[in-house]
């Protein structure tokens, strides 16, 4: 009897572990290309710049400054 609770807990264990990292690995950070260098980043609000209602996201603070110096040369003709 005490082995079959065991196992019917384990199952239960595993089964909860299971979801729990399905759903964490679903959840992927959504991209955006860096208008400056070209290269595909994740959206960080921490390494964005808003220009003409428009979100643009940087791999570097670098290009972050680049484009807030001639935001027009880098951002998408819409």
């Amino acid at each position: 009897m005490r082995r079959s609770i065991l196992a019917v807990v384990l199952i239960v264990i595993l089964a909860a572990t299971s979801l729990t990292v399905f759903a964490q690995a679903k959840k992927t950070a959504e991209k955006a290309k860096d208008p400056v260098c070209g290269i595909l980043v994740d959206k960080d609000p921490k390494l964005s710049a808003n220009y003409k209602g428009g979100s643009y996201y940087f791999c570097s603070r670098a290009d972050m400054e680049k484009f807030k110096k001639e935001p027009g040369k880098y951002a998408k003709k819409k």
